[in-house]
């Protein structure tokens, strides 16, 4: 009889430490979530003088690495360290339209954030001005688009973008050429004198590209994006 009690209890102990759980209830570590990367400052460019004080800021899509949606934080200053902040909005568009005062310096940058809480560290800090006296000179008007058209098919390595701008006061004027596979587009080309310029290009792509007007009082206007697809 005793031998039989304690084979029962031997198969009792058994049993007991298979049913039993780990401490951790057999779960595996958990991944981490990660911020996304931190934006570039695209558009009004460092040091920039402007006599458009209802001005579109634009900077460069962050991504995201656990494919979390992705907002911004873009601030704007008259102090370099932001102790006092003028304006801040949190958007999930690139862009965001600001009405500025005249004869100021300004400071401006983005942060990126995901869904789940995460933020990216600020981007570089840009600085640009606005003219106390914006009335004696005309921003050039918008610039639009010669070729390739948009949406327009083109064929070819080599493709001349081409595009038209003019000014009331009849200044000279430079232009900034943003170009890309992506949208937004990247800035290529600054400064450029006329109003054409060669890109290389590979088959079967969507390119996007505009042109940001500047003229010789500094005063700048942004073009649309256009786009055209490649053959």
């Amino acid at each position: 009889m005793k031998n039989i009690n304690l084979y029962i209890l031997l198969l009792s102990s058994l049993f007991l430490f298979s049913c039993g759980g780990s401490d951790d209830g057999g779960a595996g570590p958990s991944s981490s979530n990660v911020a996304p990367t931190v934006p570039k400052l695209v558009f009004p460019t460092n040091n920039l003088v402007c006599t458009n004080f209802n001005l579109e800021f634009d900077w460069d899509a962050a991504t995201d690495s656990n494919g979390d949606a992705i907002s911004y934080t873009v601030d704007i200053s008259e102090s370099e360290t932001f102790s006092t902040l003028l304006f801040t909005a949190t958007t999930i568009e690139t862009v965001n339209t600001v009405t500025l005062e005249k004869g100021t310096t300004y400071f401006w940058r983005v942060k990126a954030s995901d869904s789940e809480g995460n933020e990216s560290i600020y981007s570089d800090t840009q600085t640009f001005f606005t003219e106390p006296d914006a009335a004696v000179n005309t921003v050039p008007n918008a610039p639009s688009v010669v070729g390739p058209t948009l949406g327009e098919r083109v064929s070819g390595s080599s493709i001349t973008l081409d595009w038209d701008a003019s000014d009331v006061d009849q200044d000279p004027l430079l232009y900034d050429l943003y170009f890309g596979d992506t949208n937004p587009p990247v800035l290529i080309s600054e400064n450029i004198t006329v109003s054409t310029f060669d890109v290389s290009v590979s088959a079967n792509t969507t390119y996007y590209w505009r042109v940001v007007v500047k003229d010789s009082h500094q005063s700048a206007t942004i073009g649309q994006v256009w786009n055209f697809r490649t053959e």
